[in-house]
């Protein structure tokens, strides 16, 4: 193929991907898109970007939208200390979507530990071990029933989350979690995650990128037989395979 060939075929893309409407993360307007949305990050209220679009609705949406509205009537950029009254006012802090869960399947001494000789890299490795339960989050019924005032989607088995910033499941991630909740023994909750993610599948037709609605509409490379069958290596549990 020749270079001038080659030029024309970028040339001939990228002409076409300008001129490509893509769809939003989502539809709703308070999370995806909308001037609620627009205004708080842009206000830079928060340390991090990702506080806002994981906060709760107090009130639907609807109405939310609606009086701020009312607020933005007076001026088309609302003042930061009455934003925040507003947000104060109509959305809870991120997290109120979880309940106290401790895995049922945790103990505290997996054969693996006791294949470590050396000390300090047991106590390490108990330590990482310990972290599945402060990981492990359920999701409240209530994200189930009253859907339109989370961003946080719905799974009916708990979830393992990264940690840090991160509040809801992952799909590329949660591989890497699935493994070592086989080493550490905690089958039952291994085998939750994989059923998410099947509850997903139904749902969506894919896998999410993440738990929370603004990443409903991308993904990551396909890691779900990976984990199938690193539950079933460890398992040999034919029932679940069919």
């Amino acid at each position: 193929m020749s270079l001038w060939l080659v030029l024309l075929c970028f040339a001939v893309f990228f002409i076409f991907c300008e001129n490509v409407v893509l769809p939003p993360p989502c539809d709703s307007e308070i999370y995806c898109t909308g001037p609620i949305l627009d205004q708080v990050q842009k206000a830079k209220l928060y340390d991090d970007d990702k506080y806002f679009v994981d906060m709760k609705l107090k009130d639907p949406p609807g109405i939310i939208l609606f009086a701020f509205k009312n607020l933005s009537s007076e001026s088309p950029t609302v003042p930061r200390e009455k934003l925040q009254d507003f947000l104060n006012k109509y959305f809870e802090k991120p997290g109120t979507e979880f309940e106290t869960w401790n895995p049922p399947d945790w103990h505290s001494n997996p054969a693996f530990l006791n294949k470590i000789n050396d000390k300090q890299l047991r106590e390490w490795a108990f330590s990482v071990h310990k972290l599945w339960k402060l990981l492990g989050k359920k999701i409240r019924d209530s994200v189930k029933d009253h859907a339109e005032l989370y961003s946080q989607i719905y799974t009916p088995y708990p979830v393992v989350v990264p940690g840090g910033r991160f509040r809801e499941l992952y799909y590329w991630d949660s591989y890497w979690v699935i493994n070592g909740l086989l080493l550490s023994e905690m089958t039952d909750t291994a085998k939750g995650m994989i059923q998410n993610f099947l509850y997903l599948v139904d749902r969506y037709g894919c896998i999410p990128n993440g738990g929370r609605i603004y990443y409903e509409r991308r993904s990551q490379p396909p890691f779900l037989t990976l984990m199938v069958e690193s539950y079933y290596q460890v398992t040999k549990d034919k029932e679940f395979l069919r």
